[in-house]
């Protein structure tokens, strides 16, 4: 069953700006769908469109197929998790995830019987009575998650909520957030930068750029066959290798010293991209390139080795590597690399769409 519905969703602000063009999105019953982009791209204002915090100017929303543009925020049934908590200081642990429960006129047993269960799957039994003050990060981002979970919504929202964690904590909230939605089976609209929670959390992701939708679909059919070079780039970390070429009848000329055979109908102007865990090294005999090494970066399990293709072009083409374990060439050394033909990306350098 479709729980959330975005059609021809818009948003134009009454001086003419136009934040969200036009999205249309059907959420399934129970799916985890991450917004991710960048900044200013417009994630935060769809979210808030669907929660009734901005008013929607062109479109419709759903929710269980009731039409909602119109309704106050506490009347969407849905819970919001933001990115600062929004905890009441003065309130005790109990008190902030009864609230709102409290304000629904809700029995005072009955209150207690949700805060108790929530508590436990939470792990806040013992935390009930102290304040927001008195709770680490990690903590008080729980007690938010359970305030929402209280209410037991058909639509839970989270605005960045893992963005004021440490590194540490942010990998442990992840896990545990997505291990609460399976066990919830509740729809969640979920807005990050972090392309590691996006891919990590998403039963499908929306890219956003500038408003609009770049391409819907679930992480790996966006890591595997990005529809745009700004996914291509943006999916991955690093990200794609993306250089300039032409597609001719003998292959792809990425320079005038450097050409790679393929067979292919498209002819002209290409963009060509190869993500940094799929180049291989090699050596003089069996490799397809070269790379002038400029800068390793070890980081234990793997490294990553940035530097220029020795392709001759006018302007150097940076290329980065990425090799599982250590390894430690020179500054300035050559190195061969291989591109195996089945992780190639090619697109168009006019529309940037994939071909």
């Amino acid at each position: 069953m479709t729980d959330l519905v975005l059609e021809n969703i818009g948003k134009t602000y009454p001086n003419g700006y136009q934040a969200i063009p036009s999205i249309d999105l059907s959420i399934e019953e129970g799916e985890f769908i991450v917004l991710v982009g960048p900044s200013g791209c417009g994630k935060s204002t769809l979210l808030r469109m669907v929660a009734g915090l901005e008013t929607i100017t062109q479109g419709d929303l759903l929710i269980k197929g009731n039409r909602v543009n119109d309704k106050e925020p506490a009347d969407r049934d849905i819970a919001m998790v933001f990115q600062n908590y929004a905890l009441y200081p003065h309130m005790t642990v109990r008190a902030n995830m009864e609230y709102g429960l409290k304000n629904r006129g809700v029995s005072k047993q009955e209150r207690h019987n949700k805060v108790m269960d929530v508590a436990a799957m939470l792990g806040l039994d013992e935390l009930l009575e102290r304040r927001p003050g008195q709770l680490s990060g990690g903590q008080r981002q729980r007690v938010a998650m359970g305030r929402a979970m209280v209410r037991d919504p058909k639509v839970f929202l989270f605005d960045e909520p893992l963005s004021n964690l440490d590194a540490k904590l942010r990998v442990q909230m992840r896990v545990e957030i997505r291990q609460l939605q399976r066990k919830l089976a509740t729809t969640t609209l979920y807005v990050t930068h972090d392309q590691v929670e996006a891919m990590t959390l998403a039963d499908r992701l929306v890219v956003l750029n500038k408003g609009k939708a770049e391409q819907i679909g679930t992480p790996m059919e966006l890591y595997d066959k990005p529809a745009t070079t700004f996914v291509a780039e943006f999916i991955g970390s690093p990200s794609m290798n993306l250089l300039d070429g032409m597609l001719t009848e003998r292959g792809i000329a990425l320079s005038d010293r450097l050409a790679l055979p393929m067979a292919h109908d498209y002819r002209g102007a290409i963009k060509w991209g190869i993500r940094p865990e799929h180049l291989q090294q090699s050596d003089a005999v069996n490799g397809d390139f070269s790379l002038q090494v400029q800068a390793v970066e070890s980081l234990g399990a793997e490294t990553l080795i940035h530097g220029v293709l020795e392709d001759g072009a006018e302007q150097p083409n940076p290329i980065v590597v990425r090799l599982s374990g250590p390894h430690l060439p020179d500054i300035g050394s050559r190195m061969w690399l291989t591109a195996p033909l089945q992780h190639w990306h090619l697109f168009d350098a006019i529309t940037q769409q994939r071909l």
